[in-house]
């Protein structure tokens, strides 16, 4: 079903079966690749050949974060409009974010929002009191072959992004919103509430499985552990 309600619904399914995840650039490609999500760009990818299967008009799009164009989304066209769906964030980012009028939600007790000015969609990811810009999305369409070549070269690049060298995984699991970042797992609750555990690395495997069900064999050896 290619309507909105199709694109929500496929955007909280990719949350749910694919994790993000920095697995990659931590231990590198080719353990990353023995489960499904990664960063933006493998999430979104995976999200656009889905939402073609269902017959979407959608295309790779890509947004700036500190002023550096490094992040993926997917450009929707339905029934006339174009909305940005970004699935490939560490974030909950749930609903498409529309490019004709600005937009606000909230879920396990975060809040996001759009501004529009000058071209460039302004996104804003509030948690408790504390709100930040996360990204800005220019409306204008640039070439998907150019953004494919760009993903192709990212780990050769010399591009360094919010969590190189730095544990991410997160995913809604079982009606919440979990977050391994480094040595702390967030769980967010759908009542706002918000649970803190302290994982050390010698711990991730098993947070791994135990929090999100992936059975994961990491490298690490006792060096690591320091």
């Amino acid at each position: 079903m290619n309507s909105l309600d199709g694109a929500i619904e496929l955007i909280h399914q990719k949350f749910i079966e694919e994790p993000f995840h920095s697995l990659q650039i931590l231990y590198g490609e080719s353990l990353g690749s023995n489960l499904p999500g990664g960063t933006c760009s493998d999430k979104t990818k995976s999200f656009i050949d889905d939402a073609r299967k269902r017959g979407f008009d959608v295309s790779l799009h890509s947004a700036f974060i500190d002023g550096r164009e490094i992040h993926r989304l997917a450009r929707l066209n339905i029934d006339g409009r174009v909305f940005f769906a970004d699935v490939g964030n560490g974030w909950p980012s749930i609903y498409p974010y529309p490019s004709d009028e600005p937009f606000i939600y909230s879920c396990f007790g975060m809040t996001f929002r759009t501004e529009i000015s000058d071209n460039m969609i302004s996104v804003y990811h509030q948690i408790e009191n504390e709100e930040k810009l996360q990204m800005e999305i220019m409306l204008t369409e640039r070439p998907e072959i150019e953004i494919i070549n760009e993903i192709k070269d990212r780990f050769s690049s010399g591009i360094i992004y919010p969590f190189t060298d730095r544990m991410r995984f997160s995913a809604i699991v079982e009606g919440e919103f979990r977050f391994l970042r480094d040595e702390k797992l967030y769980i967010y609750r759908p009542n706002g509430e918000k649970v803190q555990i302290i994982v050390a690395k010698n711990q991730w495997e098993i947070a791994l499985e135990k929090y999100f069900g992936w059975k994961i064999k990491l490298p690490f050896s006792e060096d690591n552990y320091d």
